[in-house]
């Protein structure tokens, strides 16, 4: 390299070159970033602008509301108003699951979310530009439809994608259509609407701890019992109680699990007891848990199909201070069979076999 060319590759890493270079790259970037808002403008209006209220009918008329059906792909789920004659925390239920009762608050913010929607009108070119999936693609889309006790509709949409849109600071905002509408609609903030039953249920139908079980037995429909008690070993909390002689626990923390099996335990599904009767006793499986106050609770089970359907029942003395609990827990229990999970139905229906297995023996000594 001559000296020349030093000269001027020194004049080109100067101080001032470098900060014209990065000058130039920021106003690059601020062009390119006008231009990304500038798009996403032209398909929603200012935050201002967007004071459209979508369902005036719902404003002030939530008890007007006798049905509301979700649906996406496959998947339907209808909320239904009981017809109890007075009002109260379950008026609401599942007309999947026979009425069973969901959560009252979930259903009144529902209600309340959609008489309060705004949003605004956009082109449903701006939208296929901005590569925005089509609304009217069911198994993607949610569509909710509200219904008075006439049968008539309230308010329908059908409900898209949620995007980020500019506003002074990012705001979620989600593409919805109106029934009847021939553009699709951009809401001023975010909505979401669930199709998954456990969604609008309590889904947590018994929470006992381990700490609190005292014994619990298990009979499967051969008649196997297996049978457990609480002892004084923080390694080994529990101990078999009809142990047979000259066997042993395979894996003592199995015995630990069963006693778990009611902590936080959820439903999948649930049915009137009387449409379909469980088996007689024989063939149901049982687990009965008896806790450190008093509780006592007993689960029959049956296998139907490829679930375990279970009803669950609680008592304890009148002078017991578990008998609010088991009052509680038959509220909402007495009357219905629920659907447990595959894995806790594993913990409730033990093998006792597969427990407590015959004590590991010498060899017999060889014949001379």
């Amino acid at each position: 390299m001559n000296e020349i060319s030093k000269t001027r590759s020194r004049k080109w890493a100067s101080p001032v070159n470098l900060l014209i270079l990065l000058v130039f790259i920021f106003v690059a970037g601020m062009v390119a970033l006008g231009s990304h808002l500038f798009m996403e403008r032209s398909i929603v209006k200012t935050v201002e602008e967007q004071d459209e209220q979508l369902f005036p009918r719902l404003s002030g008329e939530n008890d007007a509301v006798a049905g509301i059906v979700i649906e996406r792909g496959q998947d339907r789920l209808e909320l239904v108003r009981r017809d109890d004659g007075h009002q109260g925390d379950d008026q609401w239920g599942l007309a999947n699951w026979d009425g069973y009762p969901v959560d009252e608050e979930k259903v009144a913010g529902l209600i309340d979310d959609l008489a309060s929607l705004r949003g605004v009108e956009t082109s449903t070119d701006q939208i296929s530009a901005a590569n925005i999936p089509d609304l009217r693609d069911r198994n993607t889309a949610t569509e909710v439809t509200v219904r008075d006790n006439e049968g008539a509709v309230l308010a329908g949409l059908i409900i898209g994608d949620t995007v980020a849109t500019p506003g002074g600071a990012e705001i979620n905002r989600t593409f919805v259509q109106p029934q009847g509408a021939e553009r699709a609609w951009l809401s001023a903030r975010e909505i979401r609407v669930p199709v998954d039953h456990t969604a609008w249920i309590s889904p947590i139908i018994l929470d006992i701890a381990p700490d609190r079980i005292a014994a619990a037995q298990l009979r499967d429909t051969d008649g196997n019992r297996l049978e457990i008690e609480r002892q004084e070993n923080m390694e080994q909390p529990f101990k078999p109680t009809n142990q047979p002689e000259g066997t042993r626990v395979s894996e003592p923390w199995l015995l630990t699990r069963v006693a778990a099996a009611l902590e936080k335990l959820q439903i999948v599904e649930a049915r009137k007891a009387d449409g379909t009767p469980l088996p007689t006793d024989s063939d149901t499986l049982e687990a009965e848990f008896k806790t450190l106050d008093g509780l006592r609770v007993k689960l029959a089970m049956a296998h139907q199909g490829d679930a375990t359907w279970a009803e669950i029942e609680a008592q304890a003395d009148d002078a017991s201070a578990a008998k609010p609990e088991a009052d509680s827990i038959n509220a909402r229990t007495a009357g219905w069979h629920f659907r447990l999970p595959d894995f806790v139905t594993k913990d409730l229906t033990a093998n006792p076999e597969a427990t407590v297995r015959e004590t590991d023996r010498a060899p017999e000594p060889a014949q001379r």
